[in-house]
């Protein structure tokens, strides 16, 4: 058998509210770099978007090396390029885990598949450690909608639907990881894109998960082990039979996921036989959690909360100022990310034609429902409600002077020279009169 350890979507980088997460990160990447090393796979596979964001800090980029050479010190790693990374980022990263490009072809342990590659494809091969199989893995990087790029053989598939491309992409893929095949070949597919019938997390871009952009189950290749990434749920691919599954992301990223159990996929794969697919949990990170209810059912559900991310949403009555600070009390080991207050009736109802104008509510009064929404809440909410009173009543002057463009607007429209102008009402930003102010 041929084993393949399957990990993806670390998004390095990216925070919860305002709050990083490195630490997490750094626990989390140890011990997915402990379960691969008690695994003994033949090969690593991360199925794309190593970073967050498309130009990472310095730290994610560290941290990612270091965990990438800890991982090809276990086994010979493929990285596949996702929709959050950049192919000269990955470039970079592949030049400083090679030494610097000094390392021979078959001395590299880590490779990147993105589309700086001439065809868009990486296609290689690695010998099983344990048996006579080799492993032969066709990686495809993420291949955006509106900037796809791949070397077709048909230049009419240049202007194809997407999933015409992509249709013609995975045929290809296949075609070539099966040229020449033996029967010791075992056939792995790694690829970052958006399966139909997946479960998104929403936490993902969700353009890139919109319907139009799915790629049909059918259209597959047909390999031993399909290792996939960019939805952040774990989950396998719904098609019978087919061997293929989301590792998902290592960490709860946001409150979409916050029922997800995170994992690595641990494949046992050989050419006509059942892969044998398991996955190993990953614990490291805090759970992120969602309250939600009437302060005192909140309370009621503290206890069980612990160290974790929060997000509070209160049914109030009325706006309470001291809602932070309860909130805090009840949970002393969490780490309190946004708290939104819901009061009953707050949301706005389809307008019929015939409601009078009196019976809307007042600017004011949708000020105060909107501001919550948007985490301003308590002493803040007070403060920008006594703003924008004082700014209504503040008297607009009777007769306002019009600035100079609007007086010069006005006598170029009536034919007026220059002439019949007050000069001195010219005065311009510069503190110029006169003719100066008209250069």
């Amino acid at each position: 058998m041929g084993r393949v350890f399957h990990t993806s979507d670390w998004h390095l980088g990216r925070q919860i509210g305002r709050h990083r997460r490195d630490t997490e990160f750094d626990a989390v990447l140890d011990e997915i770099v402990e379960i691969a090393a008690d695994f003994t796979p033949d090969l690593i596979v991360h199925s794309g978007d190593l970073f967050d964001s498309p130009r990472p800090g310095l730290d994610d980029m560290r941290r990612a090396a270091q965990a990438l050479r800890r991982l090809g010190a276990i086994a010979p790693v493929v990285v596949v390029g996702g929709n959050h990374d950049t192919s000269y980022v990955l470039a970079f990263l592949e030049y400083v885990l090679n030494d610097m490009g000094t390392r021979e072809a078959d001395q590299i342990r880590v490779r990147f598949a993105t589309n700086a590659h001439p065809d868009g494809l990486l296609v290689a091969e690695y010998p099983a450690a344990a048996s006579e199989l080799t492993l032969r893995i066709g990686a495809l990087p993420y291949l955006h909608p509106n900037r796809f790029t791949y070397n077709f053989a048909d230049p009419a598939m240049t202007t194809a639907t997407y999933a015409e491309q992509m249709r013609a992409v995975q045929a290809d893929v296949y075609r070539r990881l099966a040229a020449g095949r033996t029967a010791r070949d075992v056939l792995v597919f790694a690829a970052h894109l958006f399966i139909e019938g997946a479960v998104p997390s929403y936490s993902e871009r969700r353009i890139s998960i919109a319907t139009d952009y799915a790629v049909a189950t059918a259209d597959l290749p047909a390999v031993n082990y399909g290792a996939l990434g960019h939805i952040h749920k774990p989950q396998p691919v719904v098609r019978a039979g087919y061997p293929a599954h989301y590792a998902g992301s290592p960490l709860q990223l946001d409150f979409g996921e916050a029922r997800d159990t995170k994992c690595v996929v641990l494949a046992e794969i050989a050419p006509g036989h059942k892969p044998r697919i398991e996955l190993a949990p990953l614990t490291s990170g805090r759970r992120l959690v969602r309250l939600e209810g009437t302060l005192e059912e909140i309370a009621h559900l503290a206890g069980r909360v612990g160290d974790a991310w929060v997000k509070a949403v209160v049914n109030v009555d009325v706006s309470n100022v001291f809602l932070p600070e309860a909130i805090a009390k009840m949970l002393p080991e969490a780490t309190i990310v946004d708290i939104e207050e819901r009061r009953a009736g707050a949301a706005a109802a389809v307008l019929d034609r015939e409601v009078a104008i009196e019976e809307l509510p007042g600017i004011e009064d949708l000020l105060r429902d909107y501001l919550p929404g948007r985490g301003i809440t308590g002493p803040a909410l007070d403060r920008a409600m006594s703003a924008f009173a004082r700014l209504q009543a503040e008297p607009d002057p009777e007769d306002p002077a019009p600035c100079c463009e609007e007086t010069l607007l006005t006598a170029a429209i009536a034919g007026q020279s220059l002439d019949g102008i007050d000069r001195t009402s010219l005065l311009v930003s510069d503190g110029t009169t006169g003719p100066e102010a008209t250069r």
